[in-house]
Order: structure tokens, then C-alpha cells, then sequence
């Protein structure tokens, strides 16, 4: 019987041990201590500087439309650029005055953006999908589509552009000319998001 007891406790405390030996493989934790830094810059705007990338076609009367009122100019053309919205003005008199303008966007960062139109906003005019005309519809403008769109990210010292035209007529073709011009202007705001 002696035996047999100290049997048991032997085989108690190798129980005991097993036991300890699998709650220590069980319990440990593993931690892992690291840092990383990511080097990425979102940089996509309207190119500033292009605050004269427009051209004007004079309607029906040439240089001078009837009545002595006077064509559409360079002066009678404006554009305001921000890196994240353009302001464009245009001062119009007569059926056939045209204003394209036209406008850059540039990705200047190193992440990959994709492009779309926004809503525009305007001013002495009134917005129905991307076309904004006057009250009375003698000026429309009209927002074109972006010439690509999705822009690479910055390559070196290569930066992908895209550009949209955006044009302002005289659409009224049931009047030869306005005693004074008219004038309207919309907002474009810049709407880019990342793309993979």
C-alpha cells in the first residue's frame, strides 16, 4: 500500500507539473514594438497661373455689332483662380459672342486622383446640370468634361494635368444686339478625390 501511495503522488505532482509547464506555454503574450512612416502628399489644384487661357469669338457684327454696340473683347473676359475653385466672367453683346475658357488641373502630390465636375454656382445666372444661363437667355455658360479622368501622381518632376473647357455664349439668336452688354459669371469649385 505504501507503495501504491507513493505511486499516486508521483504521478499528482508529474499531473502538477504537465499542468504548469501548459498554462505558461498558454499564458505568454507576444508584443511587438515598430514604427513606420508613410510619405505620401495630396496635391491636386487648378494651375493659378493660367488666368488668361481663353479665347473670344466675336458675333454676327464683326469688331462692331449693329447699333454701334461694341463686340465681345479680351477685356470683357475674366477668370479668378484659386487652387480649389475658378470664378469666370464674361460680358457678351450679341448673337455668335463666344468666350472659351479653358482650365488646367494639375496633381503636384504623390497619390493618384481621380476627377470629376461639381456643381457650379453663378452669379446673374441661373444652374440645371452644368449649364448656367441668364434670366432672360441671352448668356449660357456650359461646363465641358475633364480631358482625362484620373491624374498620375507626381513623377520626378513630371505632374500629369488634365483641363476642361468651359464656354460662354450669346444664345439668344432672336436678337441682332444689346444696347449695353450683359454680363454673368459662374464658379467652378475643384472636386478630386484618390484613386488606386
Amino acid at each position: 500500500m505504501k507503495v501504491n501511495k507513493n505511486y499516486v503522488i508521483a504521478v499528482l505532482i508529474a499531473m502538477v507539473c504537465v499542468m504548469a509547464v501548459a498554462y505558461a506555454a498558454f499564458s505568454t503574450s507576444l508584443t511587438i514594438n515598430a514604427s513606420s512612416t508613410i510619405n505620401s502628399t495630396w496635391n491636386v489644384k487648378f494651375d493659378t497661373s493660367a488666368t488668361t487661357a481663353y479665347s473670344v469669338v466675336n458675333g454676327i457684327g464683326g469688331t462692331t455689332a449693329p447699333n454701334t454696340t461694341v463686340s465681345a473683347s479680351n477685356t470683357d473676359a475674366t477668370m479668378s483662380i484659386t487652387n480649389t475653385a475658378a470664378t469666370l466672367s464674361a460680358k457678351l453683346y450679341q448673337p455668335g459672342d463666344k468666350v472659351i475658357f479653358t482650365l488646367t488641373v494639375r496633381n503636384e502630390g504623390s497619390l493618384k486622383a481621380g476627377l470629376s465636375r461639381s456643381s457650379i454656382s453663378g452669379t446673374n445666372c441661373n444652374v440645371s446640370n452644368n449649364i448656367c444661363t441668364t434670366s432672360n437667355g441671352h448668356i449660357k455658360f456650359t461646363v465641358g468634361s475633364f480631358s482625362k479622368s484620373t491624374l498620375a501622381a507626381k513623377n520626378g518632376n513630371t505632374v500629369d494635368t488634365a483641363t476642361i473647357q468651359v464656354t460662354a455664349e450669346f444664345a439668344d439668336v432672336n436678337i441682332t444686339s444689346l444696347t449695353s452688354a450683359e454680363s454673368a459669371s459662374i464658379t467652378i469649385p475643384l472636386t478630386a478625390v484618390q484613386v488606386n
